[in-house]
């Protein structure tokens, strides 16, 4: 399994990164879309029909032109991401109290709507914006760089923690949500990402060293909070997998969870990091 993972991992990375940065602009935010939108549909279909679920995720795809109304809009859509997962944070510290809430299809339907909706807003800001918002922290870290940075954060986070995890993790974290979780794995990729991370920025760029550690320790909790949402969702509809489309990763949506939480938390927090001098 392990090596499935690892296997299935690598492979993702040599596709999909490259696309980051050689693809002209338009085709990179469609494929984007499209990604989403797949991630979406198998997070629908944890609850609903195949044939809503489609509905929902075509809905949500064909949404996304919207996103180019400007940065007032699109702020505005990140933002209403940003209440929601601290909403569901704050969920998968009562679970299962409060199932009849996740249990809602209304609840459902708008979590769904939001998580991917914000996080591809996101994704589009720092793409189009990134000098902006991010021109107080370092320099020379282009828009595509800026987002391998935010993908490779997440990426470098979720590892460390199942590795550590594996290797000596002995206490367990979120019980309640996802029973393989420890607290050993969580200490380890916490420590770890932002050693690993700003030592290999230190290597091409020069930033603000308080700055982008926060960023990294922000974006390292949220990614965390992603992954425990997935598995709540999953929880709730007794699945162990969104669906079995990546070997060792399960689907889309296991894959990209903890990055749907990270985005809009990294643009929020480098907005608040410029105004800081």
């Amino acid at each position: 399994m392990d090596r499935t993972k690892i296997l299935s991992g690598g492979l993702l990375a040599l596709i999909v990164t490259p696309c980051f940065f050689l693809l002209p602009l338009n085709l990179l935010t469609s494929l984007i879309s499209i990604i989403v939108s797949l991630s979406a549909w198998e997070f629908f279909k944890l609850r609903f029909s195949f044939e809503i679920s489609l509905l929902l995720s075509l809905i949500l795809f064909f949404s996304f032109i919207y996103l180019s109304f400007g940065v007032g809009f699109q702020l505005t859509v990140s933002s209403i991401g940003i209440l929601l997962w601290i909403i569901l944070a704050l969920l998968i510290l009562g679970f299962p109290h409060n199932k009849n809430i996740l249990q809602n299809n209304f609840f459902w339907v708008f979590s769904g709507f939001f998580i991917h909706i914000s996080f591809c807003t996101s994704i589009f800001l720092i793409l189009n914006y990134s000098d902006l918002l991010l021109e107080s922290i370092g320099s020379g870290l282009s828009p595509r760089g800026t987002l391998v940075l935010l993908i490779g954060l997440s990426a470098t986070m979720d590892s460390l923690a199942y590795f550590g995890g594996k290797k000596f993790g002995k206490t367990k974290f979120l019980p309640n949500v996802s029973p393989n979780k420890t607290l050993e794995g969580l200490i380890i990729a916490f420590l770890g990402t932002p050693f690993l991370v700003m030592l290999i920025l230190r290597l091409f760029y020069e930033y603000n060293f308080f700055k982008v550690l926060v960023i990294i320790l922000m974006v390292s909790l949220f990614s965390v909070i992603g992954d425990a949402t997935a598995s709540l969702f999953k929880r709730i509809s007794g699945v162990k997998d969104s669906s079995n489309l990546i070997p060792g990763h399960g689907g889309i949506f296991d894959r990209i969870d903890s990055h749907l939480a990270a985005a809009p938390w990294f643009v929020l927090i480098a907005f608040i990091m410029k105004g800081i001098q």
